[in-house]
């Protein structure tokens, strides 16, 4: 993609019309492909783990503070969807032996580098799984230039699935990473110098 758009609001009316304008206004220019999704309330959540991933959560910051935006789709399989939340659950907390040795971190720990630098908005499909053709999750993250490492590693530590046996249940789409603008001119390149 040579732009993406990161567009949210309280309410799904002003995306949609903004994504619909969007289109119209852009489509004789190139190609518009719209991925939508919804934030919707945590699943396998609960407070100890709140208080582990989210109450430390970096927040959002200006676009100079943390430049850089990456967008990563995603689709659980079949497989997935046919085991029940509670199985589903356990993928993304430790597992250990019968000697209580840890065997595998789990989603919660393979990402535990990123919560403090890597801001995270999971947006969801509006039915699970989501019908064919579009993505389960589109996961947006923001960082610093600094941190732009630590996102690498973690995606990379959450791929292990020796480390996070939940990925192998996983479809990625592509990744794009980017910079954030702070205004349409800049995304077209049309800044005053």
């Amino acid at each position: 993609a040579d732009a993406v758009v990161h567009v949210a609001a309280p309410t799904a009316q002003p995306v949609d019309d903004f994504c619909h304008e969007a289109t119209r206004l852009l489509g004789a220019a190139g190609q518009v492909r719209v991925i939508g999704g919804v934030v919707r309330p945590k699943v396998y959540t609960g407070a100890a783990m709140n208080n582990f991933a989210y109450a430390h959560a970096v927040v959002q910051q200006p676009g100079a503070r943390m430049p850089n935006a990456f967008l990563v789709p995603m689709s659980k399989t079949s497989a997935w969807w046919t085991k029940d939340w509670m199985e589903r659950h356990t993928y993304f907390l430790p597992r250990y032996d019968d000697d209580g040795r840890m065997k595998a971190e789990g989603h919660a720990l393979a990402s535990a580098e990123g919560i403090a630098c890597l801001l995270r908005r999971t947006y969801k499909a509006t039915t699970e799984p989501a019908p064919e053709g579009a993505y389960d999750f589109v996961t947006y993250f923001e960082c610093a230039d600094a941190d732009v490492p630590t996102f690498h590693r973690v995606c990379d530590a959450l791929r292990d699935v020796k480390r996070n046996p939940e990925w192998a249940f996983v479809r990625e789409g592509p990744t794009w990473h980017g910079r954030r603008m702070a205004s349409w001119a800049e995304v077209f390149g049309t800044a005053a110098h």
